[in-house]
């Protein structure tokens, strides 16, 4: 057998390999626009009077935030893992984790626990959705899933994503007064081009 022959029965011995596999594409926006709704929820659930709901209320948000990302990359979920992860990543920054406890109890004093723990629930509940979402977000698009997320390993990335998180929160709530003002001078701009 000649050098040529040689070749290419070694070729065609050669089976392809498999192609890793990779998250699917998921844009930006879209990701941004699924954790800007929870971010949102969250900065709502701050303001319920009852210590405790809000708590209650943000581990879920935040469950069925880490389940969306899920289902956009198509990575396999479980409620339980998604749980303890997240308590997890909560745990782990302790001083994260506290915060928003104590600012709820805080809600139990009568008239200024309520608006004071209702305001910093707010940044806080918004600032840590912010965080997990982003925090896996960047889990699955690498191609990671739940099993093999190792909360003690992305706890510094948490922490940062959630300082991140509060100004994030403060900018979506001057959004509002900001549109408002924009949509005033709109009119009164109109209103002058018209007279």
């Amino acid at each position: 057998m000649n050098a040529t022959e040689k070749a290419s029965e070694t070729t065609q011995n050669v089976t392809p390999e498999a192609p890793e596999q990779e998250a699917p594409l998921v844009s930006q926006d879209e990701i941004d626009a699924l954790i800007r709704k929870r971010v949102y929820g969250a900065m709502a659930l701050g303001l319920a009077p009852v210590a405790v709901l809000d708590l209650v209320g943000l581990f879920a948000i935040q469950v069925e935030l880490v389940n969306a990302l899920a289902k956009k990359y198509d990575v396999p979920f479980s409620k339980d893992r998604a749980k303890n992860l997240i308590g997890s990543l909560l745990g782990s920054a302790l001083p994260v984790a506290l915060g928003p406890a104590v600012f709820s109890l805080l809600k139990a004093i009568p008239l200024i626990g309520m608006t004071a723990g209702a305001a910093t629930m707010t940044i806080m509940g918004g600032a840590s959705t912010y965080a997990m979402g982003r925090v896996f977000n960047r889990h699955f698009a690498t191609g990671g899933n739940l099993i093999d997320m190792d909360a003690v390993k992305v706890k510094e990335s948490f922490r940062s994503y959630y300082n991140e998180g509060k100004q994030y929160v403060k900018g979506l709530r001057k959004k509002p007064a900001e549109t408002a003002e924009a949509t005033q001078t709109e009119d009164a701009a109109s209103a002058q081009s018209a007279s």
